[in-house]
């Protein structure tokens, strides 16, 4: 079960990373490493400025924290069902690309939404609406 939240923890943790995170051996991550390298990412990607990298950071940590605690309490309660512990990431997720987008710029967003990020946004919002149907009428 250990393993299962390790295994989950990085890929949420990977979804966001530098491409050159993904060829490193699989271990448990440093969940402020992760963060570190995200607002490294994000800054050059998509060129933000000083106030966006303190939202992003800021966002960041308190997501990252929060999610890797979800994790953690799941773990505890005894969830192995790897669709639980993919709920609590697309949660965070979810929540970290909301709060993006309200201080990103237009182009900014846009760029966001043709890459990775967006696409990966994409297969969530599929996850979330396809375990509540009722979530897709509100879109």
């Amino acid at each position: 079960m250990n393993r299962l939240f390790q295994i989950l923890l990085l890929a949420a943790a990977l979804l966001l990373s530098v491409p050159a995170a993904r060829a490193q051996e699989p271990q448990q991550p440093d969940i402020d490493q992760i963060i570190a390298n995200q607002i490294d990412n994000l800054t050059r990607t998509f060129k933000l400025d000083e106030v966006q990298v303190f939202f992003v950071d800021s966002i960041l940590q308190y997501n990252y924290h929060a999610m890797n605690e979800a994790f953690e309490e799941a773990r505890k309660t005894g969830a192995s069902n790897a669709d639980t512990y993919q709920a609590i990431s697309d949660q965070w997720m979810q929540a970290t690309d909301e709060a993006f987008q309200r201080f990103f710029t237009k182009d900014q967003w846009n760029k966001y939404m043709k890459s990775s990020y967006g696409k990966e946004k994409q297969r969530r919002e599929k996850r979330i609406s396809e375990r509540n149907p009722a979530s897709s009428l509100k879109q």
